[in-house]
Order: structure tokens, then sequence, then C-alpha cells
């Protein structure tokens, strides 16, 4: 799972973009002004900073020179309602990544943080998961039930494996196509509710009734443990 690192002193804004970031299937963490957002940007736990420019107590520009004099290469997108040229050209000569005007599109930054960390090299590490009795290995593809074989066709393996990876946490249908379709697939939320289904099937067949994918609302699925 990448960890964002959002620096947004806007009351509203900053809870909004950590809820729907979350449902993308990210770790992040909300800092609501400069001095705790450097503070957390110099420890170099986050995968990507989305940093606002006017923040109170340090700006956004002295943040993003602070890590870069540290030599701290986190990929860092810059989200402000700033959107002249010389703004922009300053960022970038500070060492940002992207740059993102307000008022924007949640999909787009989402999106374009997608392709940062793509261009920064970073891989998602898959380990085996040992979750109610299951355990998903993604080297093998292979998924066992109290030591017997459950048999998953491709994308249902991919679909489990990442709602397992994030238990009790709920995933858009958004994010479950992308990460096991791609970002430029035609599949619609319906055949991410067939597989689930499928899913689902398979698993009460297995006597496995300690975990369940469960619905939740207007979101997409959640791994319940």
């Amino acid at each position: 799972m990448a960890n964002i690192l959002i620096i947004e002193d806007d009351p509203r804004l900053g809870p909004r973009l950590k809820r729907n970031f979350e449902l993308s299937g990210f770790g992040v963490t909300l800092a609501t002004n400069g001095r705790s957002g450097l503070s957390s940007a110099m420890n170099g736990s986050a995968h990507l900073i989305v940093l606002d420019l006017m923040l109170p107590l340090i700006d956004g520009l002295h943040i993003l020179k602070k890590i870069r004099q540290a030599h701290i290469n986190t990929p860092v997108i810059i989200l402000t309602a700033k959107g002249m040229e010389s703004e922009r050209l300053e960022g970038f000569q500070a060492g940002c990544d992207d740059y993102v005007s307000k008022p924007f599109s949640l999909m787009e930054l989402i999106a374009r943080v997608r392709a940062v960390l793509r261009r920064s090299g970073f891989k998602e590490s898959r380990s085996v998961i040992n979750s109610a009795g299951l355990m998903i290995d993604p080297e093998r593809r292979s998924v066992h039930a109290n030591s017997i074989k459950i048999e998953f066709s491709p994308k249902e393996f991919d679909l489990l494996y990442i709602l397992a990876s994030r238990p009790n946490q709920a995933l858009s249908r958004e994010y479950l196509l992308n990460e096991v379709w791609g970002e430029n697939s035609e599949v619609t939320y319906r055949t991410i509710d067939a597989h689930v289904s499928y899913l689902r099937k398979k698993l009460v067949e297995s006597e496995d009734k300690v975990a369940q994918i469960i619905t939740v609302y207007k979101v997409g699925y959640m791994w319940s443990i």
C-alpha cells in the first residue's frame, strides 16, 4: 500500500481528500499546518506528498525546499489555488513533481498521484496473506482454506488478494476496477459485482465463515474479519 502524506489546512478539503484516498486503497496521513507537515515529511515514511502552498506556520514552498535540501526525494504534488505560471515554475524549480490548481477533480488528482508513483518506481510489495483461515500466496497464485486448495480465476484471485490485503477497509469500485482490470479498461462496475459474487460463493463452499466480503453502500466492498 502506498502511503500518502496530505498537507492541507482547509478543514473541509483535508478530511475529504483523506477519505477519498483511503477509499482508493492508499494509506493516508493528514497534516493540517506547515509545522506538522514538515515534521511528517522529514521522517521519510510517505511514498508521495500532496502539498498545499498556502499553509499556516510554515508555507508549502518552504516545506518543499527543506525536504529537498535534506535529500528526501519523496515525490511531491503541489495543490494550491495559485495558478500563475511564475508560481508553477517556482514550485518545479524547488523540486515538485506535478502541480494541480484548485478547484480540481478528485478523480484527476488520484490519477495524477498514481502516475507520479509509477514514474517514481514505486512497486507495492505482495506478501503471503493469512486471514480468517485462508492462506493467499501471490507468488504461487494459490489460495488454501485449512490446507484445502480453492480454485480461482486470475481476476478472482487478484480481486480477493486486494480485498484481503486491506482488512476492514472499504474499497471503492473505481479503485478495484483500476487495480484488477487497469485504468483504461472498458470493464463496468457490474463485472466487479459479478466477480465478488463468485468469490462469496467459493468462500462459502470452502466452509470459511470467518471472513466476509461485505457491500459498503454507495462505496464498494470490504474484507471484514
